[in-house]
């Protein structure tokens, strides 16, 4: 699950009106973290604690340590934390460890200056404490979020920050730790949980998540049982692209296609037989499982010409690339959008950077806005529903970052939505549409390496995961 600070906050508050006692939450916490910690034996340990819970619960982390016979030594620039709970932690500890007024050389860093509540840019005695943490060779564990990184969003965030080995996310993971600005300072991320209810609207889907079943076929079934699919693309200077989403959706499996191309991508027709072939211009009078357009197209008359006919049936929809318009945005049936952050930015007249800096908000919004499924592409690509809840993929698979991948997404988005057996799983067609995509990806790259995979190896990808 995936937390803003907010949230973070709500969460405990819901804790101690049910009974939880603060200075009990805090020991839960930390100790669960401490638990993780794998240091060598009697290594020595230098924990940074700040003035807030954060600090609070490097404490008990300080004394748990100790307790292991490490050598620990806990630096305050700020003093005890505020807090009530805090202090009486750190008192305690005192007996445990060495208390220091300047930082010291150490094996181990533990980072709990600042956690969920820290707005940036870091100034004055802090700022100097992360530039001492951040010279260290020593490896740096941060608690929660490293100090000086926000939470929620980069808006604000000036690069200053503890760059961490590892970060241990309490209750789940943060936005930040997935923002690209601010995404490498956290390290490695494991989530720690401290017995809190999950209540978060975000969650964090990896390859278990894909749900294998889409694999199989039933005895029974015929080309029916997957679907009658429409792709629309192409133009006269963009002829591939609708022939990379076409082959993409056969290979996912769906059991019909018809591709409506432009008269100058008909030469390319015989490079792929099982499709069923249509002029752009004259769109067949059918009803479809599902429809996509826009890999290869332009937004010109000929789209307007297109948007009412495709756009006012009850079938999902989905749109991409040269399709995607800001007159474009409402349907009759489930519609499914998958701009890459440059698209993003031209429908919502902001810049990439302001996208990047805010991705799970700017997303959230959007698709309840509209009351669309959005699929932010990107390293950490967002999953939205109409509602504004959604996931993110961490399968990575850099060998994406390559013309025709967007392409080979929309097939396969085609094809599950299309798949009229898709209803026996409650999993989402987008979220496992992305899943499929980045494993193929990374199915392809165990063959080349992953600056050298095509689009059309990740399409050859699709069934071998």
């Amino acid at each position: 699950m995936i937390y803003t600070a907010a949230e973070i906050k709500q969460a405990d508050e819901t804790a101690l009106r049910h009974g939880m006692p603060a200075d009990v939450l805090m020991e839960r916490a930390a100790s669960a973290l401490a638990a993780r910690l794998t240091f060598k034996s009697r290594t020595s340990v230098l924990v940074v604690c700040g003035a807030g819970n954060n600090g609070g619960d490097g404490w008990v982390v300080a004394r748990e340590l100790a307790q292991r016979g490490h050598a620990v030594t806990v630096y305050a620039p700020f003093g005890e934390p505020k807090s009530t709970e805090g202090s009486r932690h750190a008192q305690y500890a005192r007996q445990f460890v060495t208390v220091s007024d300047e930082p010291q050389d150490a094996d181990h860093v533990i980072d709990a200056l600042f956690g969920v509540g820290f707005h940036g840019p870091v100034t004055g005695k802090a700022r100097d404490v992360i530039t001492w943490i951040r010279k260290q060779q020593a490896p740096v564990v941060a608690i929660d979020v490293p100090s000086g990184v926000p939470s929620d969003d980069a808006i604000n965030f000036d690069g200053h920050a503890v760059e961490a080995e590892m970060t241990f996310s309490l209750h789940g993971y943060k936005r930040s730790a997935f923002l690209k600005r601010t995404a490498p300072y956290y390290g490695k991320v494991e989530v720690v949980e401290i017995g809190l209810p999950h209540t978060s609207r975000w969650r964090v889907l990896t390859g278990l998540d894909f749900d294998r079943n889409l694999l199989e076929r039933d005895s029974y079934s015929h080309k029916n049982t997957y679907g009658h699919g429409r792709l629309i693309g192409g133009s006269r200077h963009l002829i591939g692209a609708p022939f990379l989403a076409a082959r993409s959706a056969l290979r996912t499996g769906v059991g019909l296609l018809d591709l409506a191309i432009p008269h100058e991508a008909l030469a390319l027709a015989s490079s792929l037989p099982e499709a069923m072939y249509y002029d752009i211009d004259e769109l067949p009078d059918k009803d479809y499982a599902a429809t996509a357009i826009g890999p290869g197209l332009i937004d010109d008359e000929r789209l307007e010409r297109l948007w009412p006919l495709i756009s006012n049936v009850s079938a999902p929809l989905i749109v991409d690339a040269g399709a995607l318009t800001k007159e474009r945005l409402e349907a009759s049936g489930p519609l499914t959008l998958t701009p890459h952050p440059g698209e993003l930015a031209r429908l919502i007249d902001k810049s990439v950077d302001e996208i990047e800096a805010n991705r799970f908000q700017v997303a959230s919004e959007f698709a309840m806005t509209h009351g669309v499924h959005l699929i932010l592409k990107g390293t950490f690509t967002l999953i939205v529903n109409p509602d504004g809840t959604g996931a993110v993929n961490t399968v990575e698979a850099s060998a994406l970052a390559k013309g025709g991948s967007g392409d080979v997404l929309t097939g396969m988005l085609l094809a599950l939505w299309a798949r009229t057996d898709r209803l026996q799983t409650d999993k989402s067609p987008n979220e496992q549409a992305v899943l499929w995509h980045a494993l193929a990806a990374r199915k392809a790259s165990e063959q080349v390496h992953p600056a050298s995979v095509l689009a059309t190896d990740v399409i050859e990808a699709i069934g071998r995961i």
